[in-house]
């Protein structure tokens, strides 16, 4: 089985991505206004509402306060 993932990145992007049901993260790379990047792993948060689980994983800051495009692996 599958379940689909919200991403939430800097700058208001969302993404959907779908991973398979016993993933517990997601990787993440954001590039840099200087050239450079950061990656990570970013957890994947469970959330319920009226029965129903829902699943989120998001960046909560880069340091600098730099925002790019995100590319999620």
């Amino acid at each position: 089985m599958s379940k689909i993932v919200v991403v939430l990145v800097p700058g208001g992007a969302s993404e959907f991505l779908t991973v398979e049901d016993g993933e517990t993260s997601v990787q993440w790379a954001i590039a840099g206004l200087n050239g450079g990047a950061a990656s990570a792993s970013m957890p994947i948060e469970t959330y319920y509402c009226e029965g129903e689980e829902f699943y989120f994983a998001r960046v909560e800051s880069l340091a600098g306060n730099e925002t790019g495009p995100s590319m999620l692996n």
